[in-house]
């Protein structure tokens, strides 16, 4: 598999330690549970899906933009539906669900994907994306 025009070791014991810290994180956002920023570098580059385009940088920055975020749903939760090894990058399948604070509008299954990039054990950039193939396409890879 080329991504970036690197061959990359997509089965070895780091990359498989990968897979599953992302799936950890996706695991707790899926129960609405945001608190954790363990798994982050505390320089971590974060983007959201959606009409934010800013890159937050570092943990308090990530904590406020995703507040803003979840400050408009009630029982938000983002779900990860499939995982694709990428070395030191974790391609996500995602969706969001919750209902509109409020409005009580309920959001259902809007689809989504992300890049996460791990490194020494942290995530240290989390692309957010509003489709599944615009992830793959940042990761350099076809789907």
């Amino acid at each position: 598999m080329l991504w970036g025009g690197a061959a990359r070791d997509t089965h070895g014991p780091m990359s498989e330690a990968n897979v599953e810290l992302v799936k950890g994180i996706f695991a707790a956002w899926a129960r609405g549970d945001f608190s954790s920023t363990e798994w982050a570098d505390p320089e971590i580059e974060f983007t959201i899906p959606g009409p934010d385009l800013d890159v937050h940088r570092g943990v308090e920055a990530m904590g406020r933009a995703w507040g803003e975020w979840l400050h408009a749903f009630d029982e938000f939760r983002v779900v990860g539906e499939e995982f694709l090894d990428g070395g030191d990058r974790v391609v996500v399948r995602q969706f969001f669900r919750g209902q509109g604070k409020g409005s009580g509008i309920p959001v259902d299954e809007i689809p989504g994907g992300a890049v996460v990039t791990v490194r020494n054990g942290k995530v240290t950039r989390f692309e957010g994306h509003t489709t599944f193939e615009g992830a793959l396409a940042a990761a350099g890879r076809e789907g």
